[in-house]
């Protein structure tokens, strides 16, 4: 069966929750974007609080800027009976206060995916390197993968070269949307990611 690739993206839904308080909370948060396990860096204790200025809708995908999974306790049961499990990924428990910095009663998780695929097509894709290292890229403005480098049982993972972005398959992508779960955005193949 052939399938198709999505980018996970930002929410586009003023009405939805947003964290933005993770590298305040967590030391070295920037090593959930490494697809390396950080359990012990990552405390069950870790509070993070819905930004006053966003939605007030609770979502099962917590849209945020620091390129991580924020799933609800259902987002982690249906990611993990489609493949997403121990082996790929680590699940962070933490406490998500609302907006009146009370304890919302739903559990939530950091997904920390331990698994990157080297896919990235140089060729069809749009990006900048940089000049003294050709090799490194960044501003990235439109991802196209070489399906062909991506393992088969690959369904959620980062992009080897570029790790801040995470890739999703269109067959994980239907289980979510069949499951009821909210707030998962996705962009397909070749979009704006800027």
């Amino acid at each position: 069966m052939a399938y198709s690739y999505f980018t996970v993206s930002n929410s586009r839904d003023e009405r939805a929750i947003q964290v933005h308080d993770l590298p305040d909370q967590v030391k070295h948060y920037y090593r959930l974007t490494d697809a390396t396990p950080v359990g012990n860096l990552f405390p069950p204790s870790t509070v993070l609080s819905v930004h006053p200025r966003s939605g007030d809708m609770l979502t099962d995908f917590i849209d945020n800027s620091d390129a991580v999974l924020e799933v609800s306790a259902n987002a982690r049961e249906v990611l993990m009976a489609h493949g997403v499990g121990e082996n790929a990924a680590e699940y962070l428990p933490f406490i998500l206060h609302d907006k009146q910095g009370r304890v919302v009663k739903e559990r939530y998780f950091v997904v920390n995916l331990l698994s990157s695929v080297a896919c990235f097509d140089l060729a069809k894709s749009k990006y900048k390197t940089y000049p003294n290292k050709p090799g490194k890229i960044y501003g990235i403005r439109s991802i196209h993968l070489r399906e062909d480098q991506i393992p088969p049982d690959a369904k959620l993972f980062r992009l080897a070269e570029y790790t801040r972005f995470i890739i999703i398959r269109s067959d994980l992508v239907e289980a979510i949307q069949k499951a009821g779960l909210t707030g998962l955005a996705v962009l397909p193949l070749g979009a704006d990611v800027s």
